[in-house]
């Protein structure tokens, strides 16, 4: 009798399903050979521009990049404007993350964006390249733009300044200190690329079809809309504010143990050791909450945090992942909780793009097979037994 061959992993966990020149998780975190902890004493437009042309730009590069992100945030279309209203008065309390799903959805349209020109020459390359630049400022301006309609905010011209220190101000319709913008900046840098993850996989699985870059990335969108991939920095939040004092950590967490209910904001399915952009994240989030401008209470909640993090590695072993202490740097920053993960779209509307572009320079058709574990082969009963 022939064994049973080994199951596929659950998830695909451990499997490798394709190759990417784009980042590496093997060690550190490294976009295009660089190490995170270096890319974060730059810019989010530097690592933009790395993503998208694979090497990192010069100065004069760098300006006329930045430039070009402006413009696009500066130029949404009238008409996705004018969606937005509507929506904003029939649908106000519906998810932003909808929101930028259908409103990339819409971009697409309104580009007449139907696929890369076959076949893929350096040329295509560079207009899809512009394309994604565009739609890294537009998905901002579509973010900016929802706040302001579902919070009686009169929409105000896109600031001249990079892209995290004009989005935040736009959040906030307020300037911001130079020490928010680089605390935000940081969290773009660190959102923006992560290999082969779920978001990044389901639009490069579009694209292999030889779909277009915006039905891509609003497959993207979807993906990261769940509780399990980008979803989880909100729940974050939420926990801390059912913790509440540092006295309720070890019940709370008994209680969800107990239910064996997941602690959003710990473990991850690469990371054994530790996610090194937490590390890096969580000292900005120090520096940040004793910086001018925020608030006293933001103590107490990072001592919260400290506990519930202590108590997480003695009793599970888990250390945070980036969600951990990037949803106390946006509630540190004052913005809300429903922004957090439409943040998350924005940093990583670079590195969708990067691999939406990468898999069109070098395709073929994402489909791989499956175990089946249904019922054995059976007849079909005859008319008159159906009957019966």
């Amino acid at each position: 009798m022939t064994a049973n061959p080994t199951p596929p992993a659950r998830g695909l966990a451990g499997v490798t399903a394709g190759r990417t020149a784009i980042c590496s998780l093997a060690g550190t975190l490294r976009y295009r050979g660089y190490t995170i902890d270096d890319l974060v004493t730059g810019s989010f437009e530097e690592v933009a521009y790395l993503l998208l042309r694979g090497e990192l730009p010069n100065p004069a590069d760098l300006t006329a990049f930045t430039t070009r992100l402006q413009a696009a945030a500066s130029d949404l279309p009238e008409t996705a404007i004018h969606m937005l209203e509507r929506l904003a008065t029939a649908a106000p309390r519906a998810s932003v993350m909808d929101v930028l799903r259908t409103g990339v959805s819409l971009l697409g349209q309104l580009a007449c964006d139907d696929g890369p020109n076959q076949p893929i020459t350096a040329e295509e390359i560079e207009r899809q390249t512009r394309l994604a630049e565009r739609l890294i400022g537009q998905g901002a301006a579509l973010l900016a733009v929802w706040i302001d309609l579902t919070t009686s905010r009169q929409p105000v011209p896109w600031p001249e300044k990079p892209l995290a220190a004009a989005l935040l101000e736009r959040l906030r319709h307020e300037p911001v200190t130079a020490a928010a913008a680089k605390a935000f900046d940081t969290t773009l840098i660190l959102y923006a690329e992560h290999e082969f993850n779920a978001s990044t996989f389901a639009a490069r699985t579009v694209t292999s079809t030889g779909s277009d870059m915006h039905s891509a990335v609003t497959a993207a969108i979807g993906a990261l809309k769940g509780p399990l991939h980008g979803g989880a920095n909100e729940k974050v939040l939420e926990h801390l504010g059912d913790i509440g004092i540092p006295e309720r950590v070890e019940p709370w967490l008994a209680e969800r143990f107990a239910a064996r209910r997941v602690v959003m904001g710990f473990g991850h399915r690469v990371y054994k050791q530790g996610d090194v952009r937490a590390r890096l994240l969580a000292d900005v989030c120090r520096r940040l909450i004793r910086s001018e401008g925020i608030p006293k209470s933001h103590l107490h909640l990072e001592q919260l945090a400290d506990t519930v993090e202590a108590q997480m590695l003695e009793q599970k072993g888990l250390k945070p992942n980036l969600d951990w202490p990037a949803a106390r740097v946006y509630h540190a920053l004052g913005l809300p909780i429903q922004v957090f993960t439409p943040i998350f779209v924005v940093a990583r509307l670079s590195g969708w793009t990067a691999h939406i572009i990468e898999q069109m320079g070098d395709n073929r058709l994402i489909r791989p097979l499956s175990e089946y574990c249904g019922p054995e082969p059976r007849p079909y009963p005859p008319p008159a037994e159906q009957l019966d």
